[in-house]
């Protein structure tokens, strides 16, 4: 099906927001977190409510089908299908109105959970589900998905808390759903009995109608048939209508559940709760907001195995708890790789086979204490924010950590979601592994044991037979499994293309016809989501990677060995969009923009559907005519818009590589980014600016000794922006100063200690104070400083993708440094970040040949800040008098991201922005690390013209207001000496670009602490 000219026609008249009908943008929105995809037939993302509604109501008149989508985070297929999406994530996230005293709040459908919670902690509430998705979760989508979390069995599910909600009805009329009372249902009955459906109040009555009926007739098969687990997803919440549960969460917060209700009433929102957008699109959504715990305590026992685990969580809920989450082995090891996380992982010991996370929550700290003691053989306690979060972080992105081993057989979403009593959950579980193990796989089992909900991903490579008939036995042995023991296959993560096909077997035939009937009144025409809870197709159809996907990357220059070659580290994105939080370091160009194509998840899709074969019928336009219909299929060159789709996502990739550490699967999209910018400027011409910025040492070279004069020449407006016209360069953005400055020779003899400092172009032509800082404080230290020449820009070569020329800059700056050291013994430190780390991390891809000599390397290669932490000795290390008496001087850190991409190091001492942090304070600084991500400089990345927005859009994120935050009144370049208040801050930061972009967009001269630490050092 494609969408009709005359729809487009009208529907471009009255939408105001954005309409993509292109192949590219297809691509981007044919697939989730799931194992599935689906092409859409095109994509609207209103700008405003009253775009939604057009498109609706348009849709219903053409009965096209509509697909409601929020960030795309849902794990069972609901958010793809061969409809118009409707992407509310962008424009649509006001948040409308937030009520302290009722504890409500009143939000659109885009708007982010975790936003919420934010703006609601202010008044000390929050929602009281709380998915592990929160941070990218919008509000619609947690509704549509009827989402709960880690505390269901004190908050219960979405359900439980929506109070009311402005809704597009499928015949595009405008309705509120809340509270209704048993003599308006009869009413609406007696009409709509009376008459058609397209008259007499159209679907709204029908829909009271077919509410009516199914209370009146349908309430014993509801009751009969229901799984036995309050935490169940499936299908439509008709029991609320009656209202009823098989039982309730343990810790209930409230009096009666399901819902609050007056007699004689039910709730026409709850049905909103989990119907995956199949019976009305969402406007707006009034919520009930709960109190935020004063305190909480965590406590972590250990386990022999998963199935023991389970076996406690009966004992552990007799004691009361808010949350009990199991986390197994496999997660911990995958964690343990991951910098983000390893630096995380301090609360667990030795290699358990599992953990139970206990949680007590309450108003007395002493009681809580005494309740986890009573826990028994505990391993940790955590009892201040810092500790829990770091445990919560990793189970939070647990499923993430489960898929961040490349390899073809991953963990498959499909049996994810099973909720059993809890006092089966050891049974279940070890069933669940008899079943897995006879078919000759293992699969990673965690999540909310309190609740007992297990989410099982079970280890399958889809792209063969036996591995999607394996995924079919298994799904049909563990739904007979689940439900002999009176459980639920679908719990929180909904049903979608993975369990759609199971709701007639969950609640049988008379059940299933009351939501049927339910369907039919609110979606006659059947355009609300299409085959998703109904008529929905076999699980094991179409699947992302089934036994139809074929993908043929180019020949890549880097190597991708660890990745299972350039297919693999493409795939190695599972969809799971923790990429599109807008909070940390990952993606900045996401955060500025909120477009899915500048997500990590969206430039691996488009890097997908420009290898996958799936992206036929492919154009010819760049073949010539003598070989066309010479080449086979699979050899013929890329798609030109898919091409174009992909350089325009990875172009605007700052390189940050926050996805190394804040991707759990360890997506490391900058290397991508280089790989394709090399073979895309193949057949592209290049901007002249790029050759400036890749080989801008030989520029610096020629240019440093006539320093004043070239100075002159690009502080002058005219020759300034004739300049930024000429390359394609901003002209808001000053040049760089150039330093007529020269290192001199480190020759005093004496010392027995030597170091090799890796010069880079920043640090010896524009800023050489910080490469002098850096060898004076190495010279305190006792070391002769062997500097290297500056030989290039490696950083910058891999970022403008000029690989072969990062290859011979490689292979130059080993050769210099076996010149140096031949033993190859020392230390080799430098002060930019990008260029050390490069050093470290790239040098291997470029030159798979020396790997083992370049990992020898790279465990003796540090930042200067890491190096001086190892080796200083502060007994005899002159310090200034003031840290002599305990005085301690503020300064405000911006770090460079590729810092906070840093893991832990193999000696346990700290590297990246610890290092720096502690390196300061042992010279008698209290630094404080500005909690924002990207300035939006990226190297040279605020300098091309077309950027040049963007970048001061990202820093205006968080890192520049932060920085007018804390420094308000500190003029550039002063040094305050009261220290203390954040009136006297100084402001440092360890990258040349962002001290650049901190002097350009805050009007301060950040200074590298190094340089700090030298004046400290003069001041002696």
């Amino acid at each position: 099906m494609t969408l009709p000219s005359e729809f487009l026609h009208e529907l471009k008249k009255r939408f105001t927001g954005d309409l993509r009908l292109d192949s590219p943008s297809r691509v981007l929105y044919s697939t989730d977190a799931s194992a599935y995809q689906i092409e859409p037939l095109g994509v609207a993302i209103p700008k405003t409510e009253e775009d939604l509604h057009a498109a609706v109501e348009l849709a219903a008149a053409h009965r096209i089908p509509i697909l409601p989508r929020g960030s795309g985070s849902s794990l069972a297929g609901q958010a793809i299908g061969n409809a118009l999406i409707l992407d509310c994530s962008r424009w649509l996230d006001a948040l409308i109105d937030l009520n302290p005293e009722s504890r409500t709040a009143t939000v659109q459908p885009g708007v982010i959970l975790a936003d919420l919670n934010r703006a609601a902690a202010r008044h000390g509430l929050m929602f009281g589900p709380d998915p592990a998705s929160a941070e990218r979760a919008t509000m619609g989508g947690v509704i549509g998905n009827n989402a709960t979390g880690a505390h269901s069995i004190l908050y219960g599910m979405s359900a439980d808390h929506l109070l009311e909600a402005d809704v597009i009805l499928a015949d595009g009329s405008l309705q509120k759903w809340g509270e209704v009372s048993y003599q308006l249902s009869v009413i609406s009955h007696q009409s709509s009995v009376n008459s058609d459906q397209s008259s007499a109040g159209g679907y709204q009555v029908a829909i009271l109608s077919a509410v009516h009926a199914i209370r009146e007739n349908y309430a014993d098969a509801i009751q009969q048939n229901f799984p036995r687990s309050w935490r169940n997803s499936a299908g439509y919440r008709l029991n609320y209508l009656l209202p009823w549960s098989p039982s309730k969460p343990p810790q209930w917060f409230g009096d009666a559940y399901p819902g609050n209700l007056k007699p004689d009433t039910w709730n026409l929102a709850h049905l909103l709760a989990g119907s995956e957008g199949t019976l009305a699109v969402i406007r707006r959504l009034k919520v009930n907001l709960v109190p935020k715990p004063k305190h909480t305590i965590l406590g972590v026992l250990t386990y022999p195995g998963v199935a023991e685990a389970c076996d406690d969580v009966p004992r552990l809920l007799a004691m009361n708890p808010s949350a009990v989450e199991l986390i197994p082995q496999l997660i911990l090891r995958n964690a343990r790789s991951l910098p983000a996380y390893a630096r995380q992982m301090g609360w667990v010991a030795g290699d358990p086979a599992a953990v139970l996370v206990v949680e007590f929550s309450g108003d007395q700290p002493s009681a809580l204490k005494e309740a986890a003691r009573r826990l028994g053989d505990v391993v940790t306690i955590a009892e201040t924010v810092e500790e829990q979060s770091r445990i919560w972080n990793v189970r939070k992105v647990g499923l993430g950590i489960l898929d961040s081993r490349p390899q073809s057989a991953r963990p498959i979403a499909f049996i994810e979601d099973c909720a059993i009593p809890v006092e089966r959950l050891g049974d279940f579980v070890r069933e669940v592994e008899r079943i897995l193990t006879a078919h000759g796989t293992f699969g990673g089992i965690y999540a909310h044991a309190s609740a007992g909900c297990l989410h099982i991903r079970p280890v399958l490579d889809l792209q063969h037979g036996e591995g999607v008939r394996a995924m079919r036995e298994i799904v049909e042995r563990v739904f007979a499994l689940t439900m002999s023991l009176g459980g639920s296959m679908s719990s929180e993560h909904g049903d979608g293309l993975a369990r759609g096909e199971f709701i007639e077997r969950t609640y049988g035939r008379e059940a299933t016809e009351a939501m049927r009937l339910l369907k039919r009144a609110a979606d006659p025409h059947t355009i609300l989501n299409p085959k998703k809870l109904f008529d929905a197709p076999p699980m094991d159809t179409n699947l992302r990677y089934g036994e139809s996907y074929q993908a043929k990357a180019w020949t890549p220059v880097l190597h991708f060995e660890h990745e299972r070659g350039l297919e693999g580290a493409i795939e190695q994105c599972n969809g799971q969009g923790v990429c599109r939080k807008q909070t940390g370091v990952m993606c900045p160009s996401f955060q500025a923009t909120r477009e899915e194509a500048f997500s990590t998840r969206g430039r691996a899709n488009l890097l997908r559907g420009l290898m996958s074969l799936r992206m036929a019928p492919w154009r010819h336009e760049a073949i010539s005519s003598s070989s066309r219909g010479l080449l086979r299929r699979e050899e013929r060159p890329p798609r030109n818009d898919i091409m174009d789709a992909a350089y325009a996502a990875l172009d605007l990739c700052l390189a940050c590589k926050g996805c190394t550490s804040e991707c759990p699967s360890g997506v490391d999209m900058p290397k991508l980014k280089y790989e394709f910018m090399n073979l895309y400027y193949k057949s592209h011409r290049r901007p002249a600016r790029d050759y400036l910025f890749g080989y801008f040492h030989t520029a610096a070279k020629l240019v440093s000794p006539f320093a004043p004069l070239a100075n002159r020449v690009t502080g002058m407006e005219w020759s300034r922006k004739l300049i930024a016209r000429t390359l394609g360069i901003a002209e808001q953005r000053p040049f760089p100063k150039f330093s007529q400055t020269r290192i001199k020779p480190d020759l005093e003899p004496g010392r027995t200690n030597s170091v090799i400092f890796l010069s880079d172009v920043f640090s010896h032509y524009i800023e050489p104070e910080v490469e002098e800082s850096a060898i004076e404080i190495l010279n305190a230290l006792g070391y002769q400083v062997k500097t290297l020449p500056v030989i290039g820009a490696g950083a910058s070569l891999l970022s403008k993708g000029f690989l072969a020329a990062a290859k011979r800059h490689a292979e130059k700056v080993l050769g210099e440094i076996q010149r140096l050291d031949a033993g190859a013994g020392l230390s080799v430190v430098g002060c930019e970040p990008p260029e050390v780390y490069c050093l470290k991390r790239e040098y291997k891809s470029l030159l798979p040949e020396r790997r083992q000599e370049i990992e020898s390397l790279a465990k003796r290669a540090w930042l200067v800040d890491e190096f001086v932490l190892r080796v200083a000795n502060l007994e005899s290390f002159p310090l200034s008098h003031r840290e002599r008496a305990g005085v301690r001087e503020k300064i405000i850190l911006h770090p460079h991201c590729h810092q906070r991409a840093e893991g832990l190091s193999d000696d346990g001492l700290p590297v990246g922005v610890g290092a720096t942090v502690a390196m300061l304070k042992m010279f008698g600084f209290d630094a404080e690390v500005i909690e924002a991500g990207c300035c939006g400089m990226a190297g040279t990345f605020g300098y091309d013209a077309e950027h040049y927005d963007l970048s001061m859009q990202v820093g205006e994120l968080g890192a520049l207001p932060k920085i007018r935050q804390f420094a308000p009144s500190a003029p550039a370049g002063h040094l305050p000496q009261n220290g203390g208040g954040p009136e006297g801050a100084m402001v440092a930061s360890t990258g040349a670009a962002c001290r650049m972009q901190i002097q350009h967009g805050a009007g301060l001269a950040a200074r590298h602490p190094l340089v700090l630490i030298r004046n400290v050092m003069k001041q002696t």
